[in-house]
């Protein structure tokens, strides 16, 4: 095994490769080769938000969760480029995001990591394209109440039993 949990790759691959089917497992424990049960993969959520007062605020509640690996970027091209490289289990866009840019994100989701959710935030009176339904973008409209954001990522992730069980529910 190698730092972090993960065992070191099969024929060449890259290690976290074969962490991705347990990103979406809600048990507590997973068995890895030779038997041995570790944690689950902390799932990593991209989200597609420039720097800014408003988003910061958006991703608060985000921000303390220990369970999620956050990873931030400012810009489609960034979105598209990060999917190739890291494995994401699910993207966020802000509402400022721009129509073109989640349409790059959705591209790239077909071309690298296709079936991967993308939930796009947007404010109330936002026209939703008609594109973004066929590919599957669930849409959260402003201004959310606190929690929805999180408890939407449990769902969307199957985590909502894990969470829950961590709290003694």
């Amino acid at each position: 095994m190698i730092e972090g949990g993960r065992t070191p790759p099969l024929s060449g691959g890259r290690a976290w490769d074969r962490e991705v089917p347990g990103l979406f497992s809600p048990g507590p424990l997973r068995a890895q080769r030779g038997g041995v049960p570790h944690a689950p993969a902390t799932p990593s959520v991209l989200l597609l938000a420039r720097p800014g007062p408003e988003s910061d605020e958006l991703f608060s509640d985000l921000a303390l969760r220990e369970d999620l690996c956050l990873v931030r970027v400012a810009t489609g091209t960034a979105a598209a480029r990060t999917l190739t490289e890291v494995p994401i289990a699910l993207v966020i866009a802000c509402p400022e995001t721009a129509v073109s840019a989640v349409d790059e994100v959705l591209a790239a989701v077909g071309r690298s990591r296709p079936g991967t959710p993308v939930l796009a935030i947007r404010s109330r009176q936002a026209a939703e394209p008609p594109g973004w339904s066929r590919a599957g973008v669930a849409v959260l409209r402003m201004p959310l109440l606190a929690g929805v954001l999180s408890r939407s990522i449990d769902v969307v992730l199957g985590m909502r039993t894990v969470r829950a069980d961590r709290r003694g529910r």
